[in-house]
C-alpha cells in the first residue's frame, strides 16, 4: 500500500489518538487562544469524511465579551427549563464560569438533509468526525477541549437563539482552553477483543 503521509508516522498517529482527553474548562487557565489557531482547528474540522462532498458543517464562535452573552443565556435558559425544586445555583454558577475558564466556545451545528437521498443522520456523522479533527487538533497544539452536550444544547430555545432552520441542528458545544501546566490526565479503555466479532 502506497503510504501517502510522509511525515507523520503510524506510531505518531497512534499516539495522537490515544492520548486525546477531555479537559474541561475549569481545569483551564482561562488564557486566550490566537484566533488563528482557532481557524486552523476549524478548517482542520472540515477535512472529516462527508457522503455527497455536502460538508454539513456550521460553526458558530464565540469569544471575548459574546462568552459572556453566551453565558446570560444560558443560565437564563437553565433557569427556565430547570423545575423550583430541582434548581441548583452551583450549576447555574459553573455555567458562568465556563464562559470565563475558556478561551473559545465553538457551537457546532449539522446541516441536514440538504440532499434527500442522503439520511440526516449521515451528516450529523460527518458533522461528529469533524469535532474528532477539532479535539485532535487541539492536542496538537496542546490546547483543552471539552464537548459539551445534554438539555440546554439541545433545547429548541438554542435553536432558536442562533437561528438556525428547520434542518440544522446543533450537535455540541466546544469548549475551547488552555490547560493548567500540572494537569495529567490518564485513561483507560477495556481489550478491544472485547469489542471486535471478528467474521471468518
Amino acid at each position: 500500500m502506497k503510504n501517502t503521509t510522509t511525515t507523520i508516522t503510524p506510531e505518531q498517529i497512534n499516539e495522537l489518538i490515544k492520548n486525546r482527553r477531555t479537559i474541561f474548562p475549569h481545569e483551564c487557565t482561562g488564557e486566550k487562544i490566537d484566533d488563528k489557531i482557532i481557524w486552523q482547528l476549524l478548517e482542520n474540522a472540515t477535512w472529516s469524511p462527508n457522503h455527497g462532498k455536502l460538508e454539513p458543517w456550521q460553526f458558530f464562535v464565540f469569544a471575548d465579551e459574546t462568552r459572556e452573552k453566551l453565558g446570560d443565556f444560558l443560565i437564563k435558559l437553565y433557569k427556565k427549563l430547570t423545575p423550583k425544586e430541582d434548581y441548583n445555583e452551583l450549576k447555574a454558577t459553573k455555567l458562568r464560569n465556563r464562559m470565563s475558564e475558556s478561551s473559545h466556545i465553538i457551537v457546532v451545528v449539522a446541516k441536514t438533509n440538504q440532499n434527500p437521498r442522503i439520511p440526516e443522520i449521515e451528516d450529523i456523522e460527518a458533522v461528529a468526525c469533524g469535532i474528532q479533527n477539532l479535539q485532535l487538533s487541539a492536542t496538537v497544539y496542546g490546547l483543552a477541549s471539552y464537548w459539551g452536550t445534554g438539555a440546554l444544547v439541545y433545547a429548541e430555545e438554542t435553536h432558536s437563539q442562533l437561528g438556525l432552520s428547520d434542518n440544522e441542528k446543533v450537535v455540541g458545544f466546544l469548549y475551547l482552553g488552555v490547560p493548567k501546566d500540572d494537569l495529567v490526565k490518564e485513561a483507560t479503555r477495556k481489550p478491544i477483543q472485547e469489542k471486535v466479532v471478528w467474521i471468518k
